[in-house]
């Protein structure tokens, strides 16, 4: 009986968690702007100004009010490695996924063709820039960014990249598994005759 309560608390516990976590997302994703509201950085390639670890704020910004330059003046972009029509993105209403991962480098040079805005991105930590200065066309159009990084707090997005890792996650779930399925020591109920005497 008393497991059964137990069991009772844990899935409302877990269950009010969960609302919360959800709710959080989806109000990140409306004040952002972008399905991608929140993100971890895996590389060190913006070292030292964004550690790997960091998690990164992202708010969708217009093209044209993107600043470009050398760090730490130009602002550091999130954006898709292919175009749209090319890259897989999977939408969970609050939860959102990128085949391949994008990249957050700073925009460096910044050019318009066409109506169309391009952006030349590097990793601080990077010797190259990601795309061939001379040739703009080959820089990362404006549908290809995400956003921008508004914030960042480092080592925070640590555990992201941890329950990316199946492993780390089957071992969350069995550790969850034991708590439920362990029942709790029954309360001990002592009567006269127990009583010990000294």
């Amino acid at each position: 009986m008393r497991l059964k309560e137990e069991y009772k608390k844990f899935a409302l516990t877990a269950l009010i968690i969960v609302a919360v976590i959800i709710g959080f997302a989806v109000a990140l994703r409306g004040i952002s702007g972008t399905n991608l509201p929140i993100a971890a950085v895996q590389s060190g390639s913006m070292e030292p100004n964004i550690p790997t670890g960091s998690l990164l704020f992202i708010q969708k910004v217009d093209p044209e009010q993107i600043v470009a330059g050398p760090a730490p003046q130009g602002d550091v972009l999130i954006f898709m490695i292919y175009p749209p029509s090319s890259q897989k993105i999977y939408d969970y209403f609050f939860f959102s996924s990128y085949d391949p991962l994008p990249w957050s480098h700073r925009a460096i040079n910044k050019a318009e063709i066409n109506g169309t805005y391009y952006f030349l991105t590097k990793g601080d930590a990077n010797a190259f820039p990601d795309q061939n200065p001379n040739l703009p066309t080959t820089w990362v159009s404006e549908d290809r960014v995400i956003g921008r990084v508004v914030y960042s707090v480092p080592y925070l997005g640590y555990p992201f990249l941890w329950f990316k890792n199946i492993y780390i996650v089957f071992a969350a779930i069995i550790i969850l598994l034991i708590l439920i399925l362990i029942p709790g020591s029954p309360d001990k109920k002592v009567t006269k005759n127990e009583e010990s005497t000294v």
